[in-house]
């Protein structure tokens, strides 16, 4: 249990500490996070359709329902993104969260699940160059921060082809920004403005999952419309006067979202996944107002899995490994002056055993977004996802 205690404290102090980004996680709530696992990362981050037994889901609670055994599972990613207007990198590493499954009834597939997760990440350093009245001047942008979400939820099969689930979720969290401007000469003096948001507020996300047909299984989850309530203190400082603190409150829209995805399995050994999403933030508050940079999000994800081993006589449930690939096609929900900028990922990825039917995932990312000819030209990404479920033996203290 004390080995249980240090997984949950790590991860809660880290998903909130958040870091890397580029210059468009300035606005509103910062870069969205994919809840994706590392297993359907590799597969394009197709989610809502998968079943597994030892993964867990982050996207639609009805799959809880497969997972056997007590579980919990944590992960962690690496980024670089290179930015070809300023031929610049950007390099980050989170780790991505924790959830704790618990099975509470076998006939009905009675699944609870608690956790934390990251929800979006504000976190950049940007410069630039301007001019006032002839004046040059240097302006600094950066920011730090994000959203987390805290989860519970059940999950139960309704009838022997159906599962259903649903999930509570407290959003929490910080974003600080802050401004600079330095003039060339003394003619003006340096300004600073530093603002930091608080975000709090509930939500929640449905699902059902139905494998009534031999090999496939269709998928949904709906997260209705959250209002978060918002408060900012705004510190602008001067260096001719006393500094000014303001204060103010609002309230952060997070729209509608929902999934819908279809998995079939082509053979034994071979599974297939398709989904898409949607997201509309066109007339989201963001604060006090609506942003002229929201659109509406979408995503399209197809992927393969590959898993040799289950044509192997006598192999062990969970000793097999898997091979992943995918592709994935997304509209961030920022659109910086009309910059549309489509992200197309290759994905790819494996799946291994570690010992005592606890496994491992391991996904790998390369994805473009942008144009040549856009405001913020292309960013390539590199993104690298590690993930470890554990299951009931691992909690269990041998005897001497």
């Amino acid at each position: 249990m004390r080995r249980v205690l240090f997984v949950f404290l790590i991860s809660t102090l880290a998903a909130s500490a958040q870091n890397g980004g580029t210059i468009e996680s300035r606005y509103g709530i910062g870069e969205l996070n994919l809840l994706a696992t590392s297993r359907e990362r590799g597969m394009g981050t197709v989610s809502v359709p998968l079943l597994s037994d030892y993964d867990i889901s982050q996207s639609n609670p009805a799959a809880w329902t497969a997972v056997d055994g007590l579980r919990l599972e944590t992960g962690l990613s690496f980024e670089q993104v290179y930015m070809s207007k300023s031929s610049s990198a950007v390099s980050s590493g989170a780790i991505k969260g924790f959830q704790f499954l618990v099975p509470l009834q076998e006939a009905s597939r009675f699944r609870l699940v608690t956790g934390i997760l990251p929800v979006s990440r504000s976190t950049y350093t940007a410069e630039g160059r301007a001019n006032l009245d002839d004046e040059e001047y240097t302006v600094r942008y950066d920011g730090n921060g994000g959203l987390t979400m805290l989860r519970a939820g059940l999950a139960a099969r309704v009838l022997p082809n159906l599962g259903v689930g649903a999930s509570y979720q407290y959003y929490f969290g910080a974003i600080e920004q802050a401004t600079e401007l330095r003039f060339d000469d003394n003619k003006y003096f340096v300004s600073r403005q530093r603002r930091a948001t608080s975000h709090s507020g509930s939500g929640f996300v449905f699902g059902a999952v139905w494998d009534g047909i031999r090999g496939l299984s269709i998928g949904a989850s709906v997260a209705p419309a959250a209002k978060l309530s918002a408060s900012r203190n705004l510190l602008m400082e001067f260096s001719t006067h006393d500094s000014t603190l303001l204060g103010a409150s609002g309230s952060q829209d997070i729209p509608l979202l929902y999934t819908v995805g279809a998995s079939w399995q082509l053979s034994n050994t071979v599974l297939l996944a398709a989904q898409y999403g949607l997201q509309d933030w066109t007339n989201a508050v963001m604060f006090d107002r609506k942003q002229n940079e929201a659109v509406r999000a979408y995503n399209l994800s197809v992927g393969v899995e590959w898993q040799p081993s289950k044509d192997v006589p006598g192999l062990r449930r969970h000793s097999g490994i898997s091979y992943r690939f995918g592709l994935m096609l997304q509209q961030p929900y920022i659109d910086i002056e009309g910059d549309q900028r489509q992200e197309f990922y290759l994905t790819t990825g494996i799946g291994f055993p570690i010992f005592a039917g606890n496994r491992g995932d391991i996904a790998l990312e390369y994805g473009n977004r942008g144009t040549n000819a856009g405001i913020l030209g292309t960013r390539n990404v590199l993104r690298l996802s590690l993930a470890v479920s554990v299951g009931e033996s691992w909690f269990i203290r041998r005897r001497d």
